[in-house]
């Protein structure tokens, strides 16, 4: 099925790749992506060059929670782009709040748009008032956990990961929650990354567009996002001790 009114803005990141194979896996194809410009340097949210990403299924892929954890992270957006031909445009940039990419986007047909650039990306205006809304994936159960890295603070919390359909707003992961979800800690933790984040980030962004196509509406499962905490870039010796934690530690 083509989503005529819907865009995905996406770059050359593990999570796009992700999102374009669980759309096309559920015959949801945008009408239109933007792809951001990728060259120049190593942005983040891309495998370094060094990384050689080898397929496999992991243990827990049967498990319905964990369906989109089962894509290729090797494949770039432009092969997918290229083999199930879905339109592009290139964007003249990287940074989506740029003035050129920002008129792009408000010359699209397209009133809705998903969000799915380079990680650590803050979208401000005048692109948040130029007539479209940004539907975006956030990688944490809202609102409880707002900010970056969040499902790493979750695993340290005690217990598993979570993902949140949101369309946003100026302030950081506080729009509107269109629908949100709990997952398990994931069997094989040095898959977080590049694999279980996208994946938890793709099942509900499947789950959301196929709501709305049932609903005919975009419906909002808390209107309400308030509270919570804020986090930041967790620091490595926290997240290492997420990724070897089997258990909940549960310290707060």
């Amino acid at each position: 099925m083509l989503l005529n009114d819907i865009a995905l803005v996406a770059a050359s990141t593990t999570r796009s790749s992700a999102y374009l194979q669980a759309l096309v896996r559920n015959q949801l194809l945008p009408g239109c992506v933007v792809l951001l410009d990728s060259a120049g340097a190593q942005m983040p949210g891309q495998l370094r060059q060094t990384d050689t990403p080898v397929v496999e299924r992991l243990p827990d892929a049967d498990e319905d929670c964990w369906s989109e954890s089962a894509f290729d992270p090797a494949l770039t957006v432009q092969e997918l782009l290229d083999c199930y031909r879905i339109p592009y445009v290139l964007a003249p940039s990287n940074d989506l709040n740029d003035p050129a990419v920002v008129s792009l986007i408000a010359s699209r047909p397209e009133t809705v748009f998903i969000y799915s650039g380079f990680g650590g990306v803050l979208l401000r205006e005048p692109l948040l008032s130029c007539g479209k809304r940004f539907l975006h994936v956030h990688g944490g159960y809202l609102p409880t956990y707002k900010g970056s890295t969040t499902n790493y603070y979750s695993l340290l919390d005690g217990g598993g990961m979570g993902a949140s359909a949101i369309f946003l707003s100026v302030e950081i992961d506080s729009g509107p929650i269109l629908l949100r979800k709990s997952f398990p800690a994931p069997s094989v933790r040095t898959k977080i990354d590049h694999v279980y984040d996208s994946a938890a980030r793709a099942k509900v962004l499947v789950e959301t567009l196929l709501h709305h196509l049932a609903s005919k509406s975009w419906e909002f499962e808390l209107e309400d996002n308030e509270g919570g905490e804020t986090y930041y870039i967790i620091h490595p010796v926290l997240k290492h001790i997420a990724i070897l934690d089997k258990e909940a530690v549960g310290r707060k």
